[in-house]
């Protein structure tokens, strides 16, 4: 009986147990949960930064220091897209205050300038606030946001310190004392007051201003769910918090 030698086509890899060919290239996983590498954008380092903001002021051409505005865009909205850190703000601060972001714009219309200020107020407490009304108001100009009643902001933080202030006040001038815990009241009353801060302070149509506004309505309804069935007292600064929330949402003129 003759003896037949099968073989199995080029490409049809080994079989399991058998040892591969040599060079062999091993195919990347297609799993769907799984993003390719080439699509994460790591966060760059301060000093990258820097060197894009360099290379950008040393253009010959208007063309080539709208690439390189392009790529340092995509680099601040990189950073503004982590945590945020001490040294990345006062990177972004020294830029700002020594005007090295002056005539940085991408082609699509965009200032380096603007990108630095959305990614300060993106980084959040305490960051935020650290912001210049200046370079705050700047920002408002060039977005078009300058259109929303100024007098908004301010006047929704005064109504809600004024009904916090005025809900452990009252009770003692009228000579009640408090009801219930003063734990979860004065919880409450904190939480309000930091979610104002992105509320007043960030961009339109920014996520941190959205978190911060449904933050502030959703707390001041369970003050005010407290202060009416809870048996707390809350009611008053929960309305306060519902006065502020209606002034901040309120239309463009």
């Amino acid at each position: 009986m003759s003896s037949t030698t099968h073989t199995r086509p080029p490409g049809s890899g080994s079989r399991e147990g058998e040892p591969g060919e040599e060079g062999s290239a091993e195919l990347p996983s297609l799993a769907p949960w799984e993003e390719p590498a080439s699509l994460a954008v790591p966060e760059p380092a301060p000093g990258q930064v820097l060197a894009l903001v360099q290379e950008g002021r040393a253009a010959a051409t208007e063309a080539e220091r709208a690439l390189v505005a392009g790529k340092l865009n995509q680099a601040l909205d990189a950073l503004a897209a982590g945590r945020g850190s001490r040294e990345a703000a006062d990177l972004l601060h020294q830029l700002l205050e020594d005007g090295q972001l002056a005539g940085l714009e991408e082609a699509g219309g965009r200032t380096c300038r603007a990108a630095a200020i959305e990614a300060l107020t993106k980084f959040g407490f305490p960051y935020a606030l650290e912001v210049r009304p200046e370079d705050l108001a700047w920002l408002r100009d060039e977005t078009g946001d300058a259109q929303v009643s100024p007098w908004a902001p301010t006047m929704a933080g005064t109504v809600l310190v004024a009904g916090i202030v005025a809900q452990w006040v009252l009770p003692s001038l009228m000579g009640e004392p408090l009801r219930g815990s003063v734990l979860p009241l004065t919880l409450l009353m904190g939480l309000m007051l930091m979610t104002l801060v992105p509320g007043v302070l960030g961009p339109e149509r920014s996520a941190s201003k959205r978190a911060g506004l449904l933050g502030l309505l959703v707390l001041s309804l369970v003050q005010l769910y407290l202060g009416v069935f809870g048996g707390y007292y809350g009611a008053l600064s929960g309305v306060a918090g519902l006065l502020a929330w209606l002034l901040l949402m309120l239309p463009r003129r």
